[in-house]
């Protein structure tokens, strides 16, 4: 009888129990379903919130970087449309310009051989964003497909031009393979020619670095002498002061002595060739690369067998070589970049191109930096 009561009163403090938890309970799960409600949803009635507000940062960086890269595809289009093959190299004026904004950090353009690939970031957000234009062997166009877009990690970055890469976007490029439906041509470079090309090697119109450019606006970080002519020895013409802006006109690379990569066993690699389109290239124990210019986004000019073509850097440019590489570079390029200006005055000369000196205002360098608070 004892252990009776005991059950029916431990019973009923239990229920008693719960039925004052319960409503505690409802009011927490309510309270859950609301903050995923502002999560997932841009409500009216949350627009202060501070969830919302990170979420809507993401949001417009997102966007951001998808209006980027569908502005990086239409640049793309006309200029393979004019040359036939894609560029990891397009600018922010002129006929092949696209459309940039301050808060992304690219975008990179990498090129493979059915396909260009562009990817961004921004500082807005830890997602990252790409873009893949596969080539359709039958007609040669690329068809970029939508943006996509998706989490990165810090520890996820490409070893040539450290973009993020998504940790798991929604679409992932294929791995590059073959082209479909397009063997690779071979083409016969000739005999053995290790012959350098003539020093100076000039380069009209060109600049050297990610994202360089070299016409607009630009800002002096020091004191800049200004010469007649393009030689160190020249006579100088006007001074620009540190924090003036001036402008830049144009621009040319000399390459007063050319990179040396030598090879230890045979090495194939693929070139774009404007008439043959992708081209295999193999190198020997016999062969002598000579590096000339850097164009940017791991691309070169150079020189092999007599013939003067653009290429990947496939080498490592950092690393001490050793007896296991299948190639080296012995000897890297020595380069001067000569700038055509014009002051503030209406004065014109040349300056040597030197990023501790000047500010270029190209997206990845802005004059900003080398501006006294003053002329901001």
């Amino acid at each position: 009888m004892k252990r009776t009561i005991i059950y029916v009163v431990t019973a009923v403090v239990v229920i008693g129990g719960l039925a004052a938890v319960l409503p505690r309970l409802r009011q927490r799960a309510r309270q859950v379903a609301a903050n995923l409600k502002i999560i997932g949803a841009d409500t009216g009635d949350v627009m202060a919130s501070a969830t919302y507000q990170r979420f809507a940062a993401r949001r417009q960086a997102v966007a951001v970087m998808k209006a980027t890269l569908k502005s990086v595809a239409a640049a793309e289009s006309a200029f393979v449309a004019d040359s036939g093959r894609p560029t990891a190299m397009l600018m922010t004026e002129g006929r092949y310009a696209f459309v940039n904004d301050k808060s992304n950090f690219g975008p990179y353009i990498y090129l493979q051989r059915d396909r260009w690939v562009a990817k961004t970031g921004n500082n807005h957000t830890t997602m990252s964003c790409m873009v893949t234009a596969m080539l359709d062997t039958t007609t040669g166009r690329y068809h970029a497909g939508e943006p996509v877009c998706g989490e990165w990690s810090p520890l996820e970055f490409t070893g040539s031009a450290k973009a993020p890469i998504p940790s798991h976007p929604a679409s992932e490029p294929e791995s590059p393979g073959e082209p479909l439906g397009a063997p690779r041509h071979r083409r016969d470079w000739g005999p053995v020619n290790n012959a350098p090309p003539r020093i100076p090697f000039i380069v009209a119109e060109t600049c050297e670095g990610e994202g360089c450019t070299y016409r607009g606006t630009w800002a002096a970080c020091s004191t800049v002498v200004a010469r007649k002519d393009k030689r160190p020895d020249a006579a100088p013409v006007f001074t620009i002061q540190s924090g003036a802006r001036f402008t830049a006109l144009t621009a040319d690379v000399h390459v007063l002595e050319p990179g040396v990569v030598v090879f230890r066993r045979p090495y194939t690699t693929t070139i774009p060739v404007d008439e043959a389109g992708l081209v295999d290239i193999t190198f020997t124990p016999a062969d002598t690369l000579f590096v000339l210019n850097y164009i940017g986004e791991g691309q070169v000019v150079w020189r092999f067998r007599g013939s003067t073509m653009r290429g990947d850097v496939f080498w490592d440019p950092d690393t001490p070589p050793t007896a296991a590489d299948t190639m080296a570079l012995v000897r890297a390029a020595k380069t001067v970049w000569w700038v055509r200006v014009r002051s503030a005055a209406g004065q014109e000369g040349w300056i040597v191109g030197d990023y501790q000196k000047v500010a270029t205002g190209g997206y990845m360098d802005e004059i900003e930096r080398c501006l006294h608070p003053a002329k901001r």
